[in-house]
């Protein structure tokens, strides 16, 4: 059996479930899923990184090397440049998506 509550994850992080009478009793497994950059609720940069700073993922003390160059107008023009034969950008975001 398959069951979906939909819940809001409040500011204590605790969630209480009432479940219906016909839930079997016994083992089950509770998986949470994000409801954060779902298709229709796009994931903003601000959500994300608040997400995994939450999460104590972020890294957000990452100092500059010392020996950094800084690319040249040439080198960041090169960069939006494909090669010659190459697919086109728009082919290889279809193809990521899948059909649409």
């Amino acid at each position: 059996m398959v069951l979906t509550i939909p819940v809001i994850v409040g500011q204590d992080r605790r969630l209480v479930l009432d479940l219906p009478a016909n839930t079997p009793i016994g083992p089950a497994e509770i998986t949470l899923r994000s409801q954060l950059g779902r298709v229709g609720s796009p994931l903003t940069r601000a959500a994300a990184r608040a997400a995994l700073l939450a999460a104590g993922v972020l890294v957000t003390d990452l100092p500059a090397m010392s020996s950094s160059i800084p690319p040249s107008e040439d080198e960041i023009a090169c960069l939006g440049i494909l090669p010659v034969g190459a697919r086109p950008s728009e082919a290889l975001v279809d193809e990521d998506r899948g059909a649409v």
